[in-house]
């Protein structure tokens, strides 16, 4: 059995999103409701706040020249370092969005030309979800709609195919992909769950062209081969695994966000019943390696 440890103990309300990057050797993740983004420093297993302010911040992706890409509530935002110590990061909006009463963006990724694919939900109905392509100097494109909860993204590793996550029906979509355009069309169903095996969410994809999916409400993360076949199961000590993210120096790790959310107590995670939903992270070594994720071109 796959040991899995705790590397941030801290109970995030909504952790999301982890990336690591690579340049830096360290792990980033978001806490949607509560407003930050945390990173954590594995050569000193210490974690603190990177940022916080008044986004609920979905997903993120660092850029090309060093910045990072923030898909929130209130738009899309480019976060810049500062100049000097005192002057604080700064955010540059990039896309403005008409969005619909409790509409925010929620999972996103980075393709291999550095545009960021970006899907919303809306709380608590769950209906008319979008998925854009944002694009530098372009305008965002829907490129697909009615969704109910959109979440994990990845590509395969021949960069042929794009995959998406609507948690809702428990459902991974296959989609070809032209990697020349960011064009996505001709879907097949590449997974069906069941609610008994609770919701796949997050995902990342490994170097044998497998993906492994955090199953929301199941308490564990699922690895998926090419043919959308389970094919291992790794528990973890939290009910509501929200997604995965290969780390490390060679990306041996796979670490584990969580999230509170919908607990009787948001401050240690647990339920009246006892049952502990989440908030940690987690790092496991599943005995594979990951892929480096890319830069987004903005």
């Amino acid at each position: 059995m796959t040991r899995v440890e705790c590397v941030h103990s801290g109970i995030c309300h909504l952790g999301e999103g982890p990336v690591w990057n690579v340049q830096r050797q360290r792990l980033y993740w978001t806490d949607i409701y509560g407003r930050r983004i945390w990173e954590h420093n594995p050569a000193e297993g210490l974690s603190r706040i990177f940022w916080e302010g008044s986004l609920q911040v979905g997903g993120f992706a660092f850029t090309k020249s060093g910045g990072m890409v923030l898909c929130s509530d209130k738009g899309v935002y480019l976060l810049e370092e500062a100049e000097t110590e005192n002057e604080g990061k700064r955010l540059k909006l990039l896309f403005d969005f008409s969005f619909t009463e409790n509409e925010m963006f929620n999972d996103i990724t980075v393709d291999p030309e550095g545009r960021i694919f970006a899907g919303t939900i809306s709380r608590p109905d769950f209906t008319g979800g979008v998925l854009y392509r944002l694009e530098k100097g372009r305008m965002p494109v829907a490129v697909l709609k009615d969704l109910h909860c959109s979440n994990g993204m990845t590509f395969s590793l021949d960069g042929k195919y794009f995959y998406h996550t609507d948690s809702t029906f428990q459902t991974i979509m296959k989609y070809e992909y032209d990697r020349s355009t960011g064009e996505i069309g001709n879907p097949s169903l590449f997974f069906k769950g069941s609610p008994e095996m609770g919701s796949p969410d997050g995902m990342t994809m490994d170097s044998e062209g497998c993906i492994w999916s955090a199953f929301w409400g199941d308490s564990c993360v699922r690895r998926l081969d090419p043919a959308g076949r389970v094919i291992e199961k790794i528990e973890v000590p939290a009910e509501q695994p929200s997604s995965v993210m290969f780390g490390g120096k060679e990306l041996k790790e796979l670490y584990i966000t969580s999230a509170c959310e919908n607990a009787d107590d948001i401050v240690t995670g647990f339920c009246k019943d006892g049952v502990f939903l989440g908030g940690p992270v987690y790092r496991c070594v599943p005995g594979v390696t990951g892929r480096a994720e890319w830069l987004a071109d903005f």
